[in-house]
């Protein structure tokens, strides 16, 4: 770790052990981050290590006790208003590292047994409450999915606002009506493709400016490579039909009159050559202009469209568009889909009146009597 060496100076064991902590840390989290979030995220890590000095650890078939040190750590954790998925990465991260520290023990270690099973019980007794946490986000999740006509008419508002937008900057380049355009242009493009709000944020001048066009489809393809999960699915596409790449062409055409659009480098620029962080802001004001329901998020026109392409269409159509929407089918089951409406549960209920209608077709059971296992003797030593 850069600036940090324990041999020139005099320390305590614990702190040579919190540097060895530090440094191991380090060369595992991003170089572009500065040391003050370094230290953020370091320092919940380091607390477990000041245990008790005495205190027996705890047997294999109960969990710790409120008292010892690694329970004490959840319990600040969550005093401190983490959410339970957040409690449990902090702990499998700390797991790993005494893993790594009970292999290859530094000489100033004063980490104890007890330590080291108490935080492996506690890891188990999270699980339960992960699960809930889940459950609890998924039922508030249901309540923010957005209908299929009412992201249609977000499309349609949008392209139209769209175009008179490009005319009024064409005429005035002022910010209100660059705010404006970015709204609709995101809101647009979010009801169709369902993107993360980052995959918006990032795309880049030159990527729209090197789309792809198909002559047959009359089409452009915009493909966005930097995005949260560009190593696993690779470049987030964008589909556009001439009349949407047209109106993006446009707003180029344009750019250098508005403030920060000579040495723009992102698509949603600002007046420094920074890319628009308050894109989910200017979207939600435009979905309230164009006077649809609710106050949605990116997230939330992403939970939905993935929510009505499962019941929608088949398996292999929904794994292409997962794919496209640049997540596995498996996340979305866990994270965005909604569970079953009133309706299909229903429907559900039929299935399984209908399964006790009619003959077994199962061949019967012959009853029989269960005979009891015999241990081997043990020979005499």
């Amino acid at each position: 770790m850069p600036g940090l060496k324990c041999g020139s100076v005099k320390c305590s064991p614990g702190a040579r052990v919190r540097v060895e902590v530090g440094a191991v840390l380090w060369t595992s989290l991003s170089q572009a981050e500065t040391w003050v979030g370094q230290r953020k995220r370091v320092g919940p890590l380091t607390s477990p290590l000041h245990p008790p000095p005495t205190r027996s650890p705890p047997t294999p078939s109960h969990p710790p006790s409120p008292g010892h040190p690694a329970a004490r750590w959840i319990s600040s954790l969550r005093q401190s208003h983490m959410k339970e998925t957040t409690v449990k990465h902090y702990a499998q991260n700390v797991a790993q590292f005494f893993d790594y520290i009970a292999e290859t023990p530094p000489t100033s270690c004063r980490l104890s047994r007890t330590v080291l099973v108490g935080l492996r019980r506690v890891l188990k007794t999270l699980g339960r409450g992960v699960a809930i946490h889940q459950v609890a986000v998924k039922a508030w999740k249901e309540d923010r999915v957005l209908s299929k006509r009412t992201l249609l008419k977000c499309q349609e508002l949008a392209a139209k606002a769209i175009h008179e937008l490009l005319a009024s900057l064409e005429r005035d380049p002022r910010y209100k009506n660059l705010w404006r355009f970015y709204g609709h242009f995101s809101a647009f493009l979010a009801s169709l493709y369902g993107h993360r709000g980052g995959v918006l944020t990032n795309m880049t001048i030159q990527e729209v400016q090197g789309a792809r066009f198909s002559h047959i489809e009359k089409a452009h393809v915009i493909n966005v490579c930097s995005h949260k999960t560009n190593k696993a699915f690779g470049p987030a596409q964008i589909a556009l039909l001439d009349p949407g790449y047209a109106s993006a062409h446009r707003f180029l055409a344009i750019k250098d009159k508005l403030p920060g659009g000579e040495d723009a480098k992102y698509f949603f620029f600002m007046s420094k050559p920074n890319p628009c962080k308050n894109l989910n802001g200017y979207f939600q004001e435009v979905w309230k202009e164009m006077g649809l329901p609710g106050c949605p998020t990116f997230t939330d026109l992403r939970t939905s469209i993935a929510n009505h392409a499962k019941f929608t269409h088949a398996a292999e159509d929904r794994q292409k568009l997962a794919k496209f929407m640049c997540h596995d089918v498996r996340t979305v089951d866990k994270f965005y889909v909604t569970n079953l409406s009133v309706k299909q549960a229903v429907e559900h209920r039929r299935l399984f009146q209908a399964a006790l209608q009619g003959q077994d077709r199962s061949p019967p059971q012959t009853a029989h009597t269960p005979q009891k296992r015999k241990r081997p003797m043990k020979r005499a030593p």
